[in-house]
């Protein structure tokens, strides 16, 4: 025979969690494999099996006739020829030795026979009790009830000196919530382990291959050997039985002073929900029937818990569903949101469990329970608008959103979802913190040791409790709360985005009317107010008919030009050479004219050229010093800077007055602020101008932004002199 030819570097704690331990090229010493390809070829056996068979086998070549026991060789020749790749088991006895033979097909197409010694051992049950104490755990009424039940039977039929029941979390660290053991044993019920403990590789195996016995971990590795082969390919053995066993594993278990193991993965949808460990602390080898029928029962347990928290799942959607169903059908008859949300007795409160849930909306919060967070409103909204994501969940609010933990004491978890993009509507749940005091296994992190090849991470060497103090968390968001969460957000989103429909419909149909029903007449109205300022006795009253009809057309083309925007039209804008010092000056010249007590402090550099559409640039301008008119300090001066600052042209507008709130600096190039509407120095104003500048500002490639400092309020417009096509005609 030949050894096989891979070579793998000396697995360590560092490396294992990439060892493929599937292929590990050895067995452990409990009885002998043989591994046949289609053709009956012999590719594989473990350097043992000629001994154990008692008959001489070649690598390479078909096994000569009586090689294999009788029953044995019929048996491999059905099962070459069969398409399943599970076969039945069958005893043979060689000697005075019994075997289970234990046959099934890998990966590579390959059929393995293992031939594992059967053991007489008085403390393991006929597998026929164990298979009859199947339904006493099927008739469990609760997971804890079922998993209790099961741990106790699988003691019994094994005499393990512990068995314990893990559930993985989500972190895929494991938790021992049940165990039956020997009196002597320390009681680790509640005891966490890292998810580290469990290589992915490891997870993967413990996912498709559900039963795995270690019955002496001392052993001494067998080899296997393959067959001379041009390109030689180790032997996947992910199924077998006798498979051997990393030797950091092997460590680990020594260093819990365990002897023996068995596990029984329980897989329910394909995952790993948790698994039955079984530790002894002496050699203890479970025969392959009452192994088989422990790993019934753990199926049987698998599908019982299962089918306990399905029919959990589905009566808390059932009942989400019919709660969001509630507050859509509320929030439907109504124009208020919030107070739709909240007037009955069931509210988003009600539908995920919280200490405090919110609704923002427009400028407004509604607390349906618990206290309103002490931060400002505009920094969450701003925080959550910038997450870009529709729903927004975090147990860490400290480790996820650092710059929110203030805003938000005192709660540590927060669940939003954004339902209103026009009236920045979002609905959050927010939970406190819950300390935790974990109790780990042992120190979880991976240990430093000092061996003949020098400092090296090893399997931790102690197992006693290790209390760990979890702070700044919440209770874990579930998912079935996150999806009743973007339920309710979907419902409230289709209402929302109806409405604004409705009202986007009703806008259209109000600009028409105001841009050609009422334009036309306004123009002759003015038109008018002229011809009649121009004789003595209507001077005065036409001149207040022509200033008001102005303001109103200001109104309509403001009106218009957002129908343009939101219309996707654009603002149209023509560049063209323009001289800004002129056309700053020229405006400033205006305002004094129509505001003779204003005071305006010009300070132009003179000979500011830019292509831009002098139009536009002369409504931001008087759009600006309007503001600042209408907003700044009484009898203080407004003071207007142009200036050149590399190839952009900086143009200042500053009054004195109070700062801008910072709930409106969050939305100021917004158009429709609430803020907007009754100004005692400007009634009529529609919160429009601010938006349009920007458009405006935007169109040119330029920036418009907002500073309030040392009693100061200035509007800073950049814009760049782009003068390409003057300089290259």
């Amino acid at each position: 025979m030949n050894a096989p030819t891979q070579s793998h570097p000396p697995v360590t704690l560092a490396n294992c969690d990439s060892e493929p331990i599937h292929i590990p090229g050895a067995i452990q010493p409990l009885g002998a494999l043989l591994a046949f390809d289609a053709d009956g070829i012999l590719r594989f056996a473990s350097e043992n099996a000629a001994q154990l068979l008692g008959s001489q086998l070649t690598l390479g070549l078909a096994c000569a006739p009586g090689a294999l026991p009788q029953a044995l060789a019929h048996y491999l020749e059905t099962w070459l020829r069969n398409a399943d790749p599970i076969f039945d088991p069958l005893t043979i006895t060689l000697g005075a030795t019994t075997y289970d033979v234990i046959g099934h097909r890998n990966g590579d197409g390959l059929t393995i026979i293992e031939l594992e010694r059967r053991t007489e051992d008085n403390s393991v049950a006929d597998p026929a009790l164990i298979y009859r104490s199947i339904e006493r755990v099927r008739r469990q009424p609760d997971t804890k009830s079922l998993l209790d039940s099961a741990l106790r039977e699988v003691r019994r039929a094994t005499g393990f000196d512990r068995v314990m029941a893990y559930r993985f979390h989500p972190d895929d660290s494991g938790e021992i919530v049940a165990e039956q053991r020997h009196d002597t044993l320390e009681d680790w019920v509640g005891r966490r382990y890292p998810a580290g403990d469990i290589p992915a590789q490891a997870r993967r195996l413990y996912t498709v291959n559900t039963l795995r016995q270690i019955a002496d971990a001392g052993y001494q590795p067998i080899r296997v050997l393959g067959a001379p082969s041009t390109s030689p390919r180790p032997l996947d053995m992910s199924f077998s039985s006798l498979r051997s066993v990393s030797p950091v594993h092997l460590e680990y278990m020594a260093n819990m002073g365990v002897q023996a193991s068995m596990s029984l993965s329980l897989v329910i949808g394909g995952q790993l929900w948790g698994m039955i460990a079984c530790h002894h602390h002496s050699p203890h080898p479970i025969p392959y029937p009452a192994r088989l029928a422990c790993e019934a029962l753990a199926q049987v347990l698998s599908a019982a818990i299962a089918n306990i928290e399905g029919n959990a799942r589905a009566e808390d959607a059932r009942r989400n569903a019919a709660l969001v169903s509630q507050l859509a059908e509320r929030v439907s008859a109504s124009e208020n949101v919030p107070h739709a949300l909240s007037c009955g007795p069931q509210t988003p409160g009600s539908l995920i469990p919280g200490d405090a849930t919110l609704c923002l909306w427009g400028n407004s919060v509604t607390v349906f329970g618990g206290i309103a967070p002490r931060g400002e409103l505009a920094g969450i909204l701003c925080a959550l608008d910038q997450s870009g994501q529709r729903l927004v969940h975090t147990d860490n609010i400290a480790r996820d959103y650092p710059d929110l933990q203030t805003d938000l004491v005192p709660y540590a978890g927060l669940l939003a979802c954004k339902f209103d993009p026009m009236n920045n509507g979002w609905l959050i749940w927010l939970r406190k913190e819950q300390i935790e005091t974990l109790v780990w296994g042992g120190k979880p992190e991976k240990q430093y040791a000092v061996g003949s090849l020098g400092p090296r991470l090893t399997p931790r060497g102690s197992f006693e409790a290790w209390r760990e103090v979890v702070r700044n968390t919440s209770m874990p968001w579930l998912p079935a709360e996150l999806e009743a969460a973007d339920n309710l957000r979907d419902e409230l989103s289709h209402i929302a985005t109806s409405r604004t429909a409705d009202v986007d419909r009703a806008r259209t149909a109000l600009l028409a009317m105001l841009g050609h029903d009422l334009r036309d007449p306004l123009q002759s109205i003015s038109m008018a107010a002229t011809l009649l300022s121009k004789t003595d006795s209507g001077a005065r009253m036409g001149e207040r008919i022509r200033y008001s009809s102005g303001r109103m057309q200001r109104l309509i083309s403001q009106v218009l030009d957002l129908s343009r925007l939101q219309g996707g039209m654009g603002l149209g804008i023509e560049k063209r050479p323009c001289d800004l010092s002129v056309l700053v000056n020229s405006l400033i010249d205006e305002k004094r004219q129509a505001y003779p007590g204003l005071r305006i402090e010009p300070d132009i550099e003179p000979g500011l050229n830019l292509m831009a559409d002098t139009d536009r640039i002369a409504q931001v301008l008087t759009n600006l010093m309007s503001n600042a008119r209408q907003h700044g300090a009484p009898r203080q001066p407004i003071l207007v800077q142009a200036r050149r600052i590399g190839s952009n042209i900086e143009l200042r507008v500053i009054n004195h007055g109070e700062p801008i709130a910072d709930d409106l600096l969050a939305h100021l190039f917004s158009p429709f602020k609430p803020e907007s509407l009754g100004q005692s120095r400007n009634r009529n104003g529609l919160g429009l101008g601010l938006y349009i500048a920007d458009q405006v500002v935007r169109d040119h490639e330029g920036d418009i932004a907002v500073d309030c400092h040392d009693g100061l309020v200035c509007f800073t417009v950049t814009l760049p002199r782009d003068l390409r096509d003057t300089l290259h005609p």
